[in-house]
């Protein structure tokens, strides 16, 4: 699709958008992912930060956390471009808060209790 402008819609630095930087690498992904009290390791790869993210959580379902921020994250960027709703923190934290509320739904039954526990450490 040929565009005006490839610039990333959620930061200021007039960055060229690309998945790497949308999810990893953008002020407004890092502070989103920082609500989670994870730190995107610099001058990683992605493979490296997924494996940094692992460690960081300690959770068996270290990716379902992990795919439902980028997809918060990504529901957020298309909010902007879209229907013109300003990017926030707290709206990709109740964005994720909604999506993991259904994810759970699918969990086992075993992950339930540490599930809950997280959920009301960090969330």
């Amino acid at each position: 699709m040929t565009l005006q402008d490839y610039s990333c819609v959620l930061c200021t630095h007039g960055i060229e958008e690309s998945l790497f930087h949308l999810m990893f690498d953008c002020s407004f992904a890092m502070a989103c992912w920082n609500t989670l009290n994870l730190l995107v390791p610099s001058f990683s790869t992605p493979l490296q930060i997924l494996e940094s993210f692992k460690a960081q959580l300690h959770q068996p379902f270290y990716m379902e956390i992990i795919v439902t921020m980028c997809w918060s994250i990504w529901t957020v960027r298309n909010d902007v471009i879209f229907k013109g709703i300003p990017a926030s923190v707290q709206r990709c934290k109740t964005t994720f808060r909604t999506e993991f509320a259904l994810v759970i739904l699918r969990a086992k039954l075993a992950y339930h209790p540490a599930i809950d526990l997280w959920l009301e450490a960090f969330v």
